[in-house]
């Protein structure tokens, strides 16, 4: 009987929801020594990790059980397992029935940008990087993952539901110490009011680490949430490279040309992606304009380019092209 338990469990795996022979899993063999690939597992830091982990977000890289993806990182299977070995740099991918020999459990309420939420049963098997929580009651997780056939490596948010069937673990060589990540730190506010010295809070850490993002850092302790002399002296400095007034503090203009940083691509009604919801955010900066930050270039998005164009005396056609981009990333 027990050898025909033992049989059943080994000629069937679960993995990442779906039904997978454990045969090619469940050894977990060294993938290929190519440039860049651990020949031992990494210590990384916590920055290391994410770095490592949005390069398949960037290059999109397909969910498979089967291919393998390369990059300056090594070559790992492209499933949820050999997504999060990638970004934790381990030697050998492994998958979600042995991760725990390079891990160890942690409570929910501790989680860190680059730990993993993971579920290994007769049931279900997945892992996820876990990125920040969604909420303030730190109930929805907000997690890159390789998630299914026909998916590419992604942010989701999950539900509290689905957050409540995972175990938080965390890789046993990370670094700590490094609080300095801004991984955990958002973006994303309904307004940009100005913040100024002596300020405190979410607002205060979003602009540190905009401005440390700039090549303006506010200080070794990374985004304190407190607007100190360091964080006035980085300002002033990033303001200065723009030719604004260096007032010391973030206003309209600053926090439209910090947000607004980054590539220019084209964009229109249909489009999708960060650089909409960088362009979001900075018109949310320059117009107040109340527009949810949601990545979906729509009628909203269209309606408050028209207006920033015409507030700046360009062609007021609702496509964020090179002369809008230049506007929004010089403050004005």
């Amino acid at each position: 009987m027990r050898t025909t338990a033992a049989s059943v469990l080994a000629a069937v795996l679960v993995l990442c929801g779906l039904l997978q022979p454990v045969s090619r899993l469940a050894h977990a063999e060294p993938d290929l020594h190519t440039t860049g690939h651990p020949t031992a597992d990494l210590k990384p830091t916590r920055d290391d990790i994410l770095t490592r982990a949005k390069s398949w977000l960037d290059e999109r890289v397909p969910y498979s059980q089967e291919a393998k993806h390369t990059n300056q990182y090594g070559t790992y299977r492209q499933d949820c397992s050999g997504y999060v070995s990638m970004a934790w740099g381990l030697k050998t991918a492994r998958w979600t029935g042995d991760i725990m020999q390079v891990a160890t459990r942690i409570d929910k309420k501790n989680l860190l940008p680059g730990d993993s939420l993971w579920v290994h049963s007769s049931a279900h098997q997945h892992m996820a990087l876990f990125i920040r929580w969604a909420d303030a009651a730190k109930t929805q997780a907000v997690v890159w993952e390789e998630y299914r056939s026909g998916t590419v490596a992604s942010q989701r948010t999950w539900s509290a539901d689905r957050t409540a069937g995972f175990t938080a673990i965390r890789y046993r060589n990370v670094v700590e110490g490094d609080a300095k990540t801004c991984a955990a730190v958002s973006l994303d506010h309904p307004r940009y009011p100005e913040v100024a010295p002596a300020a405190t809070g979410a607002l205060v850490k979003t602009a540190q680490c905009l401005l440390a993002a700039a090549g303006f850092p506010t200080g070794a302790n990374g985004p304190t949430g407190t607007f100190d002399a360091t964080t006035t002296d980085a300002t002033k400095q990033f303001q200065a490279s723009l030719g604004l007034p260096a007032l010391g503090k973030v206003d309209s203009h600053t926090w439209t040309a910090l947000l607004a940083r980054g590539t220019t691509p084209q964009l229109q009604d249909g489009a999708s992606g960060d650089a909409v919801l960088r362009l979001q955010r900075a018109l949310n900066a320059a117009l107040d304009a109340g527009l949810e930050l949601d990545g979906r270039f729509g009628p909203n998005t269209t309606a408050a380019v028209k207006r920033y164009q015409s507030a700046q005396g360009l062609s007021s056609d609702g496509i964020a092209g090179p002369k809008t981009w230049a506007a929004l990333q010089a403050g004005k």
